[in-house]
């Protein structure tokens, strides 16, 4: 049997072995050892056990943490036991792939005495550590020492004085007993090219050289990664006698897609991602064990494209979440009932539907037990996670999807059960539960394309060139590698290691090998080299390429043979793609008006809200695309931002707190008292964003807000001799012939006074200037709507974030600042109405006549213009200034 040998042989390379044929087979360092194992006779290791590797090692280093209470690691081990332990166990095993037998001696340095007596802990343990590489690597070595193999010849791609020790040692092993260890060819024989220079200058056998520009040697430049692979694609189909095989060094599908785009062949190639949106489960799901629960971490998880829920329950309770960040609050109680009755109707049509397994889900996570953030959970209850997890992801796999992701997930799902199997402790904290999930935690690879016939040959490494190519595109020629090594061995721990015939890989070693690595595609190279040169790849600013600098110690200045989409230098040599220009086009600028062709199609609305209304009075064109079009723009499910979460949160506060009957008696510590009780309750279920770790400042200023507010709304309440009538009172009414239908935040008794009152969050200086300029529409009409069981009716706002109450006089208010203390509020309140009833006919008969206002900046002069020879004193004030928070300012070419 013979063996291709390279570091990289695991992975594609090139040429691709001809399985057609026997004898010869192409295999990397996991591989051979595989081949080696099932030779002797070994086989039957797991490949994917480092998780209980770990873990085991874990357990070790704790016995003997238990006796040796301070080693160079414990502070670090204190810290993070998991990565700890993975870090000791790299080090161990490189200590047993060089050969050391653990063995405690006169001199011996203290760290490496530690790891000694850590392996003695392991071996003394009635439970072995399950074999991982290095450990597989020294049995097969053992055998091999005892009894020849079937191995002829093994052909290197690296030089065997450049592998790493323990290989060396391996195959000088074989050589002993006959194999052939054949070396890479020698670079000897190199044109008087371009190229060819540069290849003996790598191989040290001439200085710097000058330029032929003769294209055996090229770099191409561009911006961004995207537009070079366009631009590399339509090459290519533009010159099919051009087949060249490509370097892709990272993993991604950017080439791949231009490709696709063009029309050439799909090179197939399997992204590796962490992002694979059914992996992000896995780290989610723990999120449901705690309390006060994450928000955030929840809306990532029903917004999962693959979930264990489903798929429209999950949509129901993300709209949910992203206004009331809470859970089982008196909304989603509503949003629930609502959802499963609707379902369970649905199931009357549809027999796939499962309302019993529907149910059992959403109880599952959202209804299960919780433990303190700040606290542990018990290790039972995480298992049960995870082993829902992987059951529903082989369920799904097996019945509904092919996606390899659901495969990987499972795999994942069932390590992270058996490695909590092997725990010792009962409880675990948040942090450890992290550190578990992230140690299984893995990419998965996803092949969104197969790789097509007639596809350009690739590697994705340097050494997975076996065979020289006449063609070579080194696709993404940056700096894409470790920028240095860092040793785990102290010099003196090396020397010691050094005097039992020890060796360890030193960062030169791996440095030496990684330069040839670099130079290899290079000196594989026959006829012509591409190099592509990204600025920005994947959107991140690329280094150079170490080799970028070789280039320029050989040629000096690379400006002659640098190719550009705007030098045209590849002309020379291919047939180029032609560049087309996209005419720019203007989008046009704001029209005044909406001409309608058949405005009587537009049927009346049933009923009009005072938000609705006021689109139709000041701003007509989003009256109608919202309204009656009924263009609106997608829910973003993202948790509300903070000062709208605050207010919404206030609102809950201030209705809940007014709904109390002795109110009136109440003292300020009662309030005070009250809020902080209330607090424990509703942030769980409306506001768990102010529970989060972080959010204690703004949590104790919002809620610190709340009580002043409170306070000055009660004191002002019991000083004045109002009661409370109503929260969230439902207004109905005719105006101006429109039906309405609104809700007042507050009504107020008094005797024969009644007050309506507006909540808000913020916005003081607005409502002033509102009251100020006879603009408060919304309360003149909410008075106008008020049940006339009274003589008077007052109206104000109330500003919670700073508790102030704003009005126009002190009529209902004797402890207030009035805005306007000299007019009498009912005839302004009067005039409010009549200007809002002639502007409500005024656009009414506008829309009916065909005629839509677009009002903005841009069309002001226009609209002074058209309305020159009309009264429009009568009419509500215009704007003069955009609509604020306009959704529609492409649909009216205000954008430009």
């Amino acid at each position: 049997m013979n063996f291709i040998f390279g570091t990289a042989l695991d992975n594609p390379s090139w040429p691709q072995p001809d399985f057609s044929k026997g004898g010869c087979l192409w295999h990397g360092p996991n591989m051979l050892l595989q081949w080696l194992e099932f030779h002797f006779g070994l086989a039957g290791h797991k490949n994917n056990n480092e998780h209980l590797r770990i873990e085991q090692y874990r357990q070790a280093i704790r016995a003997f943490l238990a006796k040796n209470p301070s080693p160079f690691f414990a502070r670090s081990f204190q810290a993070d036991q998991f990565a700890t332990a993975a870090n000791l166990l790299a080090r161990r095993d490189e200590l047993l792939l060089a050969a050391w037998d653990f063995s405690i001696t006169d001199g011996i340095p203290e760290r490496l005495r530690c790891i000694a007596s850590i392996e003695q802990v392991l071996q003394a343990s009635p439970t072995e550590l399950p074999a991982g590489f290095a450990d597989r690597f020294t049995i097969v070595e053992k055998k091999i020492a005892l009894r020849a193999s079937a191995i002829h010849k093994i052909n290197l791609v690296e030089p065997l004085e450049l592998l790493p020790y323990h290989w060396q040692r391996l195959f000088t092993s074989l050589s002993g007993q006959g194999v052939e260890i054949i070396p890479p060819p020698l670079q000897d024989r190199m044109p008087d090219t371009d190229l060819g220079r540069f290849q003996a200058f790598l191989a040290g056998k001439v200085g710097p050289q000058p330029l032929d520009h003769d294209g055996t040697l090229i770099l191409l430049r561009g911006k961004r990664d995207t537009d070079l692979g366009s631009y590399l694609a339509a090459l290519l189909r533009r010159n099919p006698s051009f087949h060249p095989c490509f370097l892709i060094p990272d993993k991604s599908r950017t080439l791949d897609e231009a490709f696709i785009q063009e029309g050439l062949p799909s090179l197939g190639i399997q992204p590796a991602s962490l992002a694979r949106p059914t992996l992000q489960a896995l780290k989610l799901i723990p999120n449901f064990l705690w309390t006060p629960v994450d928000p955030y971490k929840i809306m990532e998880f029903v917004s999962l494209p693959l979930k264990p829920l489903e798929s429209e329950l999950a949509n129901r309770i993300a709209q949910q979440m992203a206004q009331t960040p809470g859970i089982l609050g008196e909304s989603w109680q509503v949003m629930l009932g609502q959802y499963f009755s609707e379902l369970e109707e649905r199931a009357l049509k549809d027999s796939n539907l499962d309302v019993r397994e529907i149910r059992q889900q959403y109880r599952f996570w959202f209804e299960r037990r919780r433990f303190d953030v700040a606290g542990s959970v018990p290790k039972n209850e995480v298992e049960d996670i995870f082993q829902y997890l992987f059951i529903w992801a082989k369920k799904t796999l097996e019945q509904k999807s092919n996606n390899p992701s659901l495969l990987m997930l499972a795999e994942q799902a069932k390590q992270i059960v058996d490695l909590l199997q092997t725990l010792p402790e009962k409880e675990l904290s948040r942090l450890e539960l992290e550190r578990i999930v992230r140690t299984v935690y893995e990419p998965a690879p996803m092949q969104l394309n197969l790789r097509e016939i007639g596809s350009f040959p690739y590697v994705h490494q340097p050494n997975a060139l076996c065979a020289p190519v006449r063609e070579l595109v080194w696709w993404n020629f940056t700096q894409n590698e470790p920028d240095y090594f860092f040793s785990r061995w102290y010099d003196h721990e090396r020397a010691w290691l050094q005097q039992l015939n020890i060796p360890l890989n030193s960062p030169a070693d791996q440095n030496a090998l990684l330069g040839f690595q670099r130079r290899h595609p290079v000196w594989m190279t026959q006829h012509r080299l591409i190099l592509v040169i990204p600025e920005v790849a994947e959107g991140s600013t690329m280094l150079p390429h170490p080799l970028l600098g070789d280039l320029e110690a050989c040629f000096g200045s690379l400006e002659h043979i640098t190719a550009t989409d705007e030098n045209q230098l590849l002309g020379r040599y291919f047939d180029l793609p032609e560049k087309v220009l996209i005419p720019f086009r203007r989008l046009g600028k704001p029209a005044p008006f909406l001409r309608l062709n058949h405005p009587e199609k537009l049927s009346d609305r049933a009923e009009e809200t005072f938000t609705s209304l006021e689109s139709l009075l000041y701003y007509p064109y989003q009256w109608l695309f919202r309204y009656h079009i009924r263009l609106r723009k997608s829910s973003i499910l993202s948790i509300v931002k903070d000062s709208t979460l605050q207010g919404n949160l206030a609102h809950r506060f201030f209705q809940n707190l007014l709904l109390i009957p002795d109110l009136s008696s109440w003292s300020k510590a009662e309030v005070d008292q009250w809020i902080e009780r209330e607090a424990e309750r509703l942030l769980h279920r409306e506001g768990a964003v102010l529970l989060m770790y972080g959010k204690e400042a703004e949590r104790k200023r919002f809620l610190k807000r709340l009580k002043f507010a409170a306070w000055s709304l009660v004191n002002l309440l019991q000083n004045n001799q109002w009661r409370v009538e109503a929260t969230e009172l439902g207004l109905e009414g005719s105006f101006g012939g429109v039906q309405l239908n609104a809700r007042a935040d507050l009504v107020l008794s008094r005797e024969a006074e009644q007050t309506v009152l507006d909540l808000k969050w913020r916005g003081g200086l607005r409502r002033e200037l509102m009251i100020k300029n006879e603009e408060d529409l919304q309360l003149a009409l909410y008075a106008h709507l008020l049940p006339l069981s009274t003589e008077k009716v007052h109206t104000a706002y109330f500003i919670m974030e700073n508790g102030r109450l704003i009005a126009r006089d002190r009529s209902a208010f004797k402890d207030i600042t009035p805005i306007s203390p000299d007019v009498n509020p009912i005839d302004v309140r009067e005039r409010i109405l009549k200007k809002m009833e002639t502007t409500l006919h005024w656009r009414l008969e506008q829309i009916r006549q065909g005629e839509v206002e677009i009002r903005c900046t841009p069309t002001l002069a226009g609209l002074e213009s058209h309305y020159a020879q009309e009264d429009l004193l009568s009419l509500l004030e215009m704007k003069t200034e955009d609509a604020p928070f306009d959704d529609y300012r492409t649909l009216i070419n205000l954008i430009k």
